[in-house]
């Protein structure tokens, strides 16, 4: 009996640690996407280097409309390249719009040129346990217009690998890392009116190597880093090869309007009851602070009013049943920086136990964090600034 005990405790465990996840992008109305990549690369001439450039692209897209499981992205993409310095030069604006589903697939008319790279990442619609692989198609839309005289987009399908390496956190959020391999080999065959400046690109063969970064709390990317190679073959024989690094990350923010007002309606609600209650609305949700009213002074014991303040914030939660809820802990400054991040944890942990054991549903939905001394709101030099650090938070994800 001790030994299927022992087992049964060792698949649970195990099943915990290996948990699935579902990726899926999630999607709200207003909702702001800022993409901002640098590209290092080096351009070679038939085996021979001939130049290095340096490209910025920036990219700011808004979600306009929501239409079953996509959403319509309406923006624009800045194209910048180096001066040979620390600045950069505006070389052009690309306005764009497409649809994309909770999957990551394009939905986009031949029209636009960016972005570059459609349907990177997908994601299948089963969830994934850390180490799956999948694979999908992707494709890369070129402006030849200037070096080619080619008006339209030219659209290069490519094969895409993935495999889902593990979770880390990053600044307190839950970050998936995928690897993501992707392969280009294509015979370009050309449909042109007007006039060809000099020899075009025949056949292309690349590939690139990317470190993807995905938020699962949120469902949104977070950044990226890769290699890459790309070879050109071109009509004349010449090879010209361009090879290098680039990165990019994400700044995701949604419609602060409702979040505003549903923060101002819980302000109210709950400052009869708690004084100190702080509401406010952040990119990532609703955020309430309740200050260090829940635990006696330097522990993780709840105070004796703390059950009363405890049933006021589950009252809030119960008109959020679908959103997803972080519990962060914070302390001052006083005492060893280890010692603080574990009296945070603690705290953040007995304040999680409690609304779970007071509001089932929240199960499923809640975690907790420790951040302690590393995100002050007040100065630590005055004692005010201390109490005002010494707080719990609960963050109300957005949907």
């Amino acid at each position: 009996m001790k030994k299927i005990i022992l087992l049964l405790l060792f698949l649970s465990i195990g099943f915990t640690l290996n948990a699935q996840e579902s990726f899926r992008f999630q999607y709200s109305i207003g909702q702001k996407f800022h993409i901002d990549g640098i590209i290092d690369e080096d351009v070679y001439r038939n085996d021979l280097f001939i130049k290095a450039v340096r490209i910025r692209n920036v990219g700011d897209l808004t979600v306009t409309e929501i239409s079953g499981d996509k959403a319509l992205h309406e923006g624009v993409f800045d194209y910048y390249q180096s001066d040979g310095g620390s600045d950069f030069v505006h070389e052009n604006s690309y306005p764009t719009k497409f649809f994309r589903d909770i999957y990551g697939n394009y939905e986009i008319s031949n029209a636009f040129f960016m972005p570059v790279v459609r349907g990177v990442p997908t994601f299948p619609e089963t969830p994934l346990d850390i180490g799956d692989q999948w694979t999908s198609k992707a494709y890369e839309a070129h402006d030849f217009r200037q070096v080619f005289g080619i008006e339209n987009p030219v659209i290069l399908p490519a094969s895409v690998s993935y495999q889902y390496l593990g979770n880390s956190t990053i600044d307190g959020e839950k970050i998936a890392k995928i690897s993501i391999n992707y392969v280009i080999n294509y015979t370009l065959k050309y449909q042109t009116g007007g006039e060809i400046l000099g020899p075009l690109p025949f056949r292309v063969v690349g590939y690139f190597n990317q470190l993807y970064f995905w938020n699962l709390e949120r469902g949104i990317p977070h950044s990226y880093k890769e290699n890459f190679d790309y070879i050109f073959i071109m009509s004349d024989g010449v090879v010209v090869e361009y090879t290098g690094k680039a990165r990019a990350t994400l700044t995701v923010t949604e419609s602060s309007l409702e979040n505003n007002r549903i923060a101002s309606k819980i302000q109210r609600k709950l400052e009869k009851e708690i004084p100190s209650v702080q509401v406010s609305a952040i990119p990532e949700g609703i955020i309430i602070n309740i200050g260090e009213i829940l635990f006696k002074f330097d522990s993780d014991e709840l105070t004796e009013g703390a059950s009363e303040d405890l049933d006021n914030i589950v009252d809030v939660l119960r008109e959020f049943p679908d959103r997803r809820i972080r519990i962060i802990g914070h302390t001052d400054s006083t005492g060893p920086h280890e010692y603080n991040l574990s009296l945070s944890l603690r705290r953040a942990k007995t304040t999680a136990n409690e609304l779970r054991d007071r509001l089932s549903i929240l199960k499923d939905r809640l975690t907790y964090i420790g951040m302690g001394e590393s995100r002050p709101i007040a100065s630590n030099e005055t004692e005010e600034g201390r109490r005002k650090n010494r707080r719990v938070e609960i963050l109300i994800l957005n949907e």
